[in-house]
Parts: structure tokens; sequence; C-alpha cells
């Protein structure tokens, strides 16, 4: 409790009351499943849960029961030692539970950044982050399970690209993308391997997405033909014809996988 306490205070600060709505909703939940075990949940609180996929079922079971509530019907709000109805009827309790998610998801992207620091074997590293990103496997689960590594990928190219685009060096972390080389849906067995991944800018990932750029075994940037069109105008000269043909900046470890390129480049545009 006292971590995600700590990370609720982070977030939204110590001034403006959600932190300790927040917490007073997980003390109204906590009561409630001492009395009403949905869950088969024994610990002294929900914020015990290290499983963020059944963290996402309790979220949306919680925010069910306050639409129960919110309606006039029976719910588990009933339970429990409830003198805050207001906590449940302006759904501080759904949210409480879903800023616990965000937390258990971020405190996962923080181990898959400390475990590529320490790794050097590509195939470890995978074994490694398959542990650390094993969640309850559900149909109900699969979006967070898809979610978590997406942003566990993101975390990792970000770290090893030293927080830049591989292409121009904008360190903005807010515009750079996480961008596979083969596509999340083709290939599971790659799709959190450092390896299957840019570190880019987001208008350099885009035209990558759209086979409009690639790169060759020399991690040099080659341009679709179809972009070189564009080459009258100066934005576009600026964005490619300045780096067509330069070398990316490579990650300090798990540098790009040169077949997966090849077969990113057989397909340019």
């Amino acid at each position: 409790m006292e971590e995600f306490e700590e990370y609720l205070k982070i977030t939204f600060g110590v001034k403006n009351g959600t932190a300790g709505s927040y917490k007073n909703a997980i003390i109204i939940l906590n009561n409630i499943f001492k009395q009403y075990n949905v869950f088969n949940f024994s610990g002294d609180s929900i914020t015990d849960i290290s499983d963020a996929g059944e963290i996402y079922s309790l979220y949306e079971f919680v925010k069910a029961e306050e639409k129960k509530m919110r309606v006039g019907k029976d719910s588990i709000f009933k339970y429990g030692d409830n003198n805050r109805p207001s906590y449940p009827q302006k759904g501080f309790c759904s949210a409480a539970v879903r800023s616990l998610l965000n937390f258990r998801e971020a405190t996962i992207q923080k181990k898959a950044t400390e475990c590529v620091k320490l790794t050097n074997s590509t195939a470890q590293l995978l074994k490694n982050l398959e542990g650390i990103t094993n969640i309850s496997d559900t149909e109900t689960n699969a979006e967070v399970h898809q979610r978590i590594g997406q942003n566990v990928f993101r975390s990792i190219l970000l770290e090893i690209y030293r927080g830049q685009c591989c292409v121009c060096g904008l360190n903005i972390k807010e515009v750079l993308r996480a961008s596979h080389i083969i596509p999340w849906a083709e290939n599971e067995k790659n799709r959190l391997n450092p390896e299957n991944g840019l570190c880019l800018s987001a208008t350099y990932d885009a035209a990558f997405d759209k086979h409009l750029i690639s790169f060759d075994e020399d991690y040099r940037m080659v341009v679709s033909p179809y972009i070189r069109d564009f080459y009258t105008n100066d934005a576009a000269k600026e964005y490619f014809e300045r780096y067509e043909g330069k070398q990316i900046k490579l990650p300090y470890k798990f540098s790009p996988n040169k077949e997966f390129l090849s077969k990113h480049r057989d397909k340019l545009i």
C-alpha cells in the first residue's frame, strides 16, 4: 500500500486531493472484499495484487458495480463499512483501481528497463521479459497484455537508444515511437525483442510503417522513390534527403537484426 500511495502522490500531487481520495476508495474496497470475496482475494489490501490482468478484471467489476449503485440496483457497496457512498457514486472506486493498474504497469516497465541494462543475451532477455510481463491469460486480459507488451517494448528501446531518434537524434520522449521492424501482429516470438525495433520520431515511424523508408545492411537509410518525388519540397529535403544514405545512431546494445531489416526492405514501395 505504501508504494502505491507514493505513486499517487507523485502522479497527482499532495495538494489537489486526488491521491487522498483514491487511498480512501481503496480502503472502502478492502472493507467490502473482506465480506464479499468474488476474486478469491486473501490479502490485506487489493494493492497487494501483483497480476495486472487480475487488477484489470477487478477494475471492470468495480466499474460495473458502481453503475448498479447509481441506478439503484443491488451492488457490492452494500457490504463493508461504507459510510462514504459518494465515492462509488462518483466513480472514485473504479478510478482508484485503474490507478492501481497504471502503477503495476509502470512497475513492470521499470523492471523491464532494469533487466535490459543487466542482460547482454537476447535469448536470456526474452526469457526474463516473459516472466516480467506474464499476466493471467484470459480473453478479457488480451488487451491489457498487448498494452503491457507494447509499453515494455517502448521502455526498452528508449533505454538502449538513450532516448533519441536513431535517425535525427531528436530526444523529446513524447514524440518518440518504438517501431517494430517485423510488425507486432506478424511475429509473436519477437514482439519484445529489442533487435526487432528502432527508436524513431513520429515522422520517421510513420514513413517506416508505410514502407516509405527502410535501412540497409549497414544501417543506412534507404528512401522510397515515392518520397524522392517530393524532394522539390524543402521540408521533404530536410526530413529525408538530408538523411538518405546516412547511418543511423545504433543502440548501445541489441542492434537491429539485419535479417529483419532485409524483410522490411523487400516491402519498400
